[in-house]
């Protein structure tokens, strides 16, 4: 911005061009911050949020309503089967935590794909499935996909999806906080799914 502040000749289209081109990436660094503080958050120990027992189906529900916007955008349809379940955690993470996933497999979705969501009741925990039909993640990139600032180079190609790698780091760390676990299984070109187990 410097720079073209010192241009004699700056035009008001190519001015607008630049302002335009500056606002996207600060919007992109807002992004950026926003989720290395709520890392940081999940990081602290000593955090403890407010914990409440609340209808997990409403919770993945409300998460579909906010990311399916985004999936019209390319076509895509969201099928869910969710039984009711009462489960205690906090409310916000785990709106969070669903939109999260769905999100990204919106972003590595090819338009007119789909996505299933699945939420199963066990005696003892639930289990939610989040699949999609699209890219896929290459076997060598899988152990690493919940690492901070980790994108894969191929099968998700950093020139097709933007964004800097801290979601599944970020969605890892909630379901950690609920003591819970997650795992992710692909196939390159074929789509992937996400598991996520939390305790009742």
């Amino acid at each position: 911005m410097e720079v073209n502040l010192r241009d004699k000749d700056l035009t008001l289209e190519e001015a607008k061009k630049i302002i335009s081109n500056n606002i996207n990436q600060v919007n992109k660094l807002q992004s950026l911050s926003d989720n290395l503080l709520e890392l940081a958050q999940y990081q602290n120990n000593n955090n403890h949020k407010f914990f409440e027992t609340v209808s997990l189906k409403k919770i993945i529900s409300e998460a579909i309503e906010k990311i399916t916007p985004l999936a019209e955008k390319k076509q895509i349809s969201i099928k869910k089967k969710l039984v009711e379940t009462q489960i205690k955690v906090n409310k916000n993470s785990l709106n969070n935590l669903f939109t999260i996933l769905l999100d990204n497999a919106i972003k590595y979705s090819l338009n007119n794909g789909r996505i299933n969501i699945f939420l199963k009741k066990g005696d003892k925990s639930v289990t939610v499935l989040v699949e999609d039909n699209g890219l896929g993640i290459d076997k060598k990139d899988l152990p690493h996909i919940f690492d901070r600032f980790y994108r894969a180079d191929q099968s998700r190609s950093k020139a097709i999806v933007p964004g800097f790698g801290l979601g599944l780091a970020l969605a890892k760390k909630i379901i950690d906080k609920h003591h819970g676990a997650v795992k992710a299984s692909s196939r390159p070109g074929q789509g992937t799914t996400f598991t996520v187990k939390l305790p009742l």
